[in-house]
């Protein structure tokens, strides 16, 4: 196993439209406060000595008189120190300030009302984080349990009650969720039903022999049993999804498309693929104008790829000047449900896009999706929201276990799927912005033969900004 191999590889991601309930809590949170330095540290020494001569304690600390008089005056007020004659001390009340404090520092509490906006899972019935992206067609639909649907208030007011320090530290996130404590929760309202996208990933696993994990939500050991119908949903959901099936046709027809036949050479003559031979075949290669890419084009990790070698590569010919002219991203998808089933795919095309303006101004960018044969029955409109344009390609245009985006004049990536094992197999390819082969596959794609047989799903004009979910930080209202 080479270092190439050894830690679990992401290939494919998910997003799951998870039915919610949202209530609105109005709360009452103590919150502790340390106090101003200067009185942490005259009541710290009160506390340790009892009783100290005020002119002891402004010669402890190099105040002046002017100084001393006012800072007792504040402790004072405030109904922590004790003043008689010329002796200070702490009034009783101020030892309840040292409470659950292991360091000695005292703290005061301050009580402030929160108005939250508190999702609950449909399946499961548990508190839930909405994510940044929004509730898509292109995601996986979870349906709602029959015993979940009604979620009563007084079930939610339990169990924020309940369960307020899970809350913050998973839902509102504090990063020191200790300082918090529930007063008391003054009302709760219900409100409006909606979804919540949930997050999944499948990695590529050599331990020693491949398989694909899926990891699909995020439990602590103490919350597998409720949260347990939930993860059983996504994970019903997750198996009815299909893939691509590797072939050898795909393996020949991606070699003359990419004029590189290290993906066949990786599989050494026999009919299992060896990644870390690929890996290393590539390697020696050391073309700036290519990168390898291992899983789906949207993952993060290989949009991060193609983007730097977009902002490396020199200019097009389109420039902000010839503004009648646009950018066409064509983006040929494999077969099987499990494609674009992702929040990744819309933040990809975000990227792409900003990545092509950065490199050319405020140029048009036309996105279109080209569904192979085979998928034409596999709800192809559920990625209208995303590509400006779906067309079903004719019979033998392209291989279904061939994945292209071809960006033109800038760049295009290759995948194929490849098998590691009977049962497990991932796509493998390129990132390629050389403009003699990114101009090659534009002519193999022959766009002139095909485009006068494409059968149009869809066509929307043209989109100038992108849905504002992908740029905002995540809020409570995931459906908004």
């Amino acid at each position: 196993m080479t270092s190439a191999t050894a830690e679990p590889i992401t290939v494919c991601t998910y997003g799951f439209n998870v039915p919610c309930r949202r209530f609105l809590i109005r709360a009452n949170v103590t919150r502790d406060r340390r106090l101003p330095v200067v009185d942490e540290f005259v009541l710290r020494v009160l506390k340790l000595c009892e009783r100290v001569p005020v002119r002891r304690l402004s010669g402890f600390f190099g105040f002046s008189e002017v100084e001393t008089e006012a800072v007792l005056a504040d402790l004072t007020s405030s109904g922590l120190v004790v003043l008689d004659g010329e002796m200070a001390s702490l009034h009783p009340s101020a030892h309840d300030h040292f409470r659950g404090s292991e360091e000695a520092i005292p703290r005061v509490v301050d009580v402030d009302s929160w108005v939250e906006r508190l999702w609950f899972d449909l399946v499961s019935r548990n508190m839930i984080a909405p994510d940044r992206a929004r509730p898509a067609r292109n995601l996986i639909d979870i349906r709602p349990s029959d015993m979940a649907r009604d979620l009563p208030i007084a079930y939610a007011r339990k169990a924020f009650e309940e369960n307020f320090a899970e809350y913050l530290r998973k839902i509102r996130r504090l990063a020191n969720p200790d300082r918090f404590a529930l007063y008391s929760v003054s009302d709760v309202v219900p409100e409006r039903f909606g979804s919540v996208v949930l997050r999944g990933q499948q990695e590529l696993v050599f331990d020693p022999h491949p398989r694909l994990k899926a990891n699909l939500i995020e439990v602590e050991t103490e919350d597998l049993a409720k949260f347990r119908p939930l993860a059983n949903a996504l994970n019903d959901a997750y198996l009815r999804l299909t893939g691509v099936s590797p072939s050898a046709a795909a393996l020949a027809e991606f070699s003359r498309l990419a004029a590189d036949t290290s993906v066949t050479e990786a599989y050494g003559g026999t009919d299992r693929f060896d990644l870390a031979k690929w890996l290393s075949i590539n390697a020696e290669k050391q073309n700036s104008e290519r990168q390898t890419l291992v899983g789906a084009p949207y993952l993060n990790r290989n949009v991060e790829f193609l983007t730097k070698l977009i902002d490396r590569s020199p200019k097009s010919g389109v420039t902000v000047e010839s503004a009648a002219k646009e950018i066409e991203i064509l983006w040929c998808r494999p077969f099987g449900s499990a494609w674009g089933a992702s929040p990744d795919l819309q933040e990809a095309l975000v990227a792409i896009k900003l990545a092509l303006r950065r490199k050319n101004g405020k140029i048009a960018v036309r996105t279109k999706l080209i569904i192979p044969q085979i998928s034409r029955r596999d709800a192809p409109r559920r990625f209208d929201r995303l590509f400006d344009e779906g067309h079903v390609a004719p019979a033998g245009y392209l291989s279904p276990s061939i994945e292209i985006v071809h960006i033109s004049d800038t760049a295009t990536i290759l995948l194929v799927g490849v098998s590691f094992s009977e049962t497990v197999s991932a796509f493998v390819g390129f990132a390629i912005t050389d403009l003699f082969s990114v101009e090659r596959v534009r002519r193999m794609l022959r766009p002139s033969d095909v485009e006068v047989r494409l059968e149009e799903v869809w066509k929307a004009e043209r989109r100038d900004e992108e849905p504002p979910s992908i740029e905002l930080e995540p809020d409570n209202d995931p459906d908004s």
